[in-house]
């Protein structure tokens, strides 16, 4: 079940690149024509980090054309960049990131896979492919700073998330039918064979070397990883899912794959934090929590406006934040 879940990210990246809007696009055709300073107070945007975004040409290109959003996207980038470091840990893994998509697209589009990529990166800005690592250090920095801020202030914004969502790491064994209300004969045999070894005795972690057919977690002793309320499984294995508590381990579950043994391998803060889903899960709970992170950032870093109170306003409209 996780593999057919797990193929689904090829779709959602090729989403994600061809559907870039013409906003990244425009923020990062000119981030490397501003000046570093201005001739004359009113020809600042706003100030980041000492840093002054501006000019008045490429501010009403970018607003008048674009709208406010636009100007959000460079807001957002420029936070970003003054907050978080380029590290080589970050480069490295933007690096491995970019690495496998080559692979992706060399498997399904064969050997003029570059020309494909090169096409999604000009939606967002970039012309070359070697572009394809730097807009992923930019994703794994802004990854960073939600982390962060997560971290920081987990004491608030866990319990009633825990409450809602019901957060937890589950493992489990799939003995795989193609039609479980109407199994083979092998099929049936192989599913009792599994039952009557785990009635005696036969450990979870033996079950999922000997038994289970998910051969995409079997070196993981059957880890799915994080799962929540939110989680897209099939309703029975997610119900029964959220019913255990951590240590616990279900019944045979019947799903469209097969039958199922599911356990729950943690509920603790600690383990939780080690998946990516889980901070990814926070925000999503809370639609007005990255724009608050970025805000909360800009504040710190002491953003000055130069006066343009007009943007400011419209800035924090856009965002839903009230001051």
């Amino acid at each position: 079940m996780l593999a057919v879940i797990k193929r689904q990210w090829f779709v959602v990246l090729v989403a994600v690149l061809l559907g870039a809007t013409i906003i990244y696009y425009v923020y990062d055709q000119n981030k490397d024509n501003l000046p570093s300073k201005t001739v004359g107070g009113k020809d600042v945007v706003f100030t980041v980090a000492d840093t002054d975004v501006t000019t008045d040409e490429f501010y009403s290109e970018l607003y008048n054309q674009y709208g406010i959003q636009a100007v959000f996207i460079y807001f957002e980038r420029a936070i970003i960049d003054a907050s978080v470091e380029t590290t080589e840990v970050i480069t490295t893994k933007a690096e491995v990131e970019a690495d496998n998509i080559k692979a992706s697209f060399q498997s399904y589009y064969g050997t003029d896979y570059e020309s494909y990529i090169v096409e999604a990166l000009k939606s967002l800005g970039y012309s070359k492919i070697e572009d394809l690592t730097t807009y992923f250090e930019y994703v794994y920095k802004r990854q960073e700073l939600m982390n962060g801020y997560i971290d920081t202030n987990m004491d608030t914004l866990y319990p009633a998330f825990a409450e809602v969502n019901k957060p937890r790491v589950v493992s489990h064994v799939l003995v795989t039918m193609a039609d479980p209300d109407n199994p083979t004969a092998d099929e049936s045999a192989r599913f009792e064979a599994a039952k009557a070894a785990y009635a005696g005795g036969l450990s979870f972690e033996e079950m999922v070397t000997q038994y289970s057919d998910d051969t995409s977690n079997n070196a993981n002793k059957g880890l799915l990883g994080y799962v929540d309320a939110k989680t897209s499984f099939v309703p029975e294995f997610l119900s029964a899912a959220l019913a255990l508590n951590e240590g616990e381990t279900s019944d045979w579950v019947k799903t469209q794959y097969g039958y199922h043994l599911i356990r729950i391998d943690s509920t603790q803060l600690d383990k939780l934090k080690e998946y990516q889903e889980f901070y990814s899960a926070i925000l999503a709970n809370d639609t007005t929590l990255e724009l608050n992170i970025i805000w909360d950032k800009a504040v710190e870093l002491n953003v000055d406006f130069m006066g343009n109170e007009e943007l400011k306003a419209e800035l924090l409209k856009y965002m839903g934040i009230e001051e």
